[in-house]
């Protein structure tokens, strides 16, 4: 993520008692015992927000998690220390959980900037959430355990919850025409598209081939509007009509160029590009779906720009040795 300047530390002067530590060491979750943290300690900033030691270490071993399910369902074995583009695996680990962590006190900071709190009727709702998640996991009991074994308890596993429903506001209100959050969206350069992709995969001439003759079924159907998507169907992009918005990287900046050179309703001649042939039509924008998107990439900017602090026991962090402890510690809670 940039900008991301590691912090001074802090130094703290605490006068805590052999007992009131032996207490803190207790009642730590397993993140915490992990990560021999503090879980409350301001373990980085976002943009001036103190953001706990634990909600970090929670999203480090969900990224952790993710990653060993990956390796193993692949067959590969697990190596933290495999090098990847500009570090280890563990250092990638680290960067992912941070811009998690990052995109959620985004969501927060956001919240606070634009007046969204949420009202007395939407944190009842909150209760009734825990109400029906604990039976679907078999009762309050059990569902605890099975947070347990994330870090989480129920205050810190509504928090989270919290603010997901500050985003769904948050987007709400970018909908809401005249509000100030709307009005970061006006003039958003977009357009829809859908696309007929025939993959070049090894033999580039035969898709070439077969483009054109993709290419003349949809010039001599009787209704080419029609056919369009029944052809896309067939084709090697499985993603559908699809909004662009400038540079998303979406298609290929030369295929992005071509669609915007198109009427709606228009289609493309046949397009080269690396990964094949395409055709492209222009269809009308998709609004709330546009706006959607507009909101969705405007925050995840919003937190890549973000100015993250971290302090020295982040730093200090490794992901490889923070995973090996907390599978340790799951598998003695079992």
């Amino acid at each position: 993520m940039g900008k991301r300047i590691a912090a001074v530390v802090l130094v703290l002067c605490l006068s805590l008692s052999g007992c009131a530590l032996k207490k803190e060491e207790e009642d730590a979750t397993l993140l915490g015992r992990a990560a021999k943290l503090g879980e409350e300690l301001a373990l980085l900033t976002v943009d001036g927000r103190e953001v706990p030691a634990w909600r970090y270490l929670y999203w480090l071993a969900f990224t952790c998690d993710q990653i060993r399910e990956k390796y193993k369902d692949s067959g590969l074995t697990l190596d933290w220390e495999a090098p990847v583009s500009g570090g280890t695996l563990a250092d990638y680990a680290k960067d992912q959980a941070l811009a998690n962590t990052a995109l959620y006190a985004t969501v927060e900071n956001w919240a606070v900037r634009y007046g969204c709190v949420l009202s007395e009727t939407e944190r009842a709702a909150l209760v009734k959430t825990w109400e029906e998640q604990s039976a679907a996991h078999g009762g309050e009991e059990a569902y605890l355990k099975e947070l347990a074994a994330l870090g989480l308890d129920r205050v810190r596993a509504e928090e989270l919850t919290e603010v997901g429903m500050l985003y769904a506001k948050l987007y709400n209100l970018c909908l809401t025409e005249g509000s100030e959050l709307s009005g970061l969206l006006d003039g958003t350069d977009s357009l829809t598209v859908d696309r007929i992709l025939i993959s070049a995969g090894e033999d580039r001439e035969a898709a070439r081939e077969k483009a054109a003759e993709v290419f003349s079924r949809l010039n001599g159907a009787e209704d080419p509007a029609a056919a369009f998507p029944v052809l896309a169907a067939e084709g090697d992009d499985a993603a559908g009509p699809r909004t662009l918005l400038p540079g998303d990287g979406t298609l290929p900046q030369a295929l992005e160029e071509a669609a915007k050179a198109l009427e709606e309703g228009q289609f493309s001649g046949i397009l080269e590009s690396e990964e094949g042939f395409s055709i492209l039509r222009r269809l009308a924008s998709q609004g709330e779906a546009l706006a959607g998107e507009a909101f969705d990439r405007l925050l995840q900017e919003t937190a890549e720009g973000a100015l993250v602090q971290t302090t020295a026991d982040y730093d200090r962090l490794d992901a490889a040795s923070f995973d090996k402890a907390l599978t340790e510690l799951r598998e003695t809670e079992e």
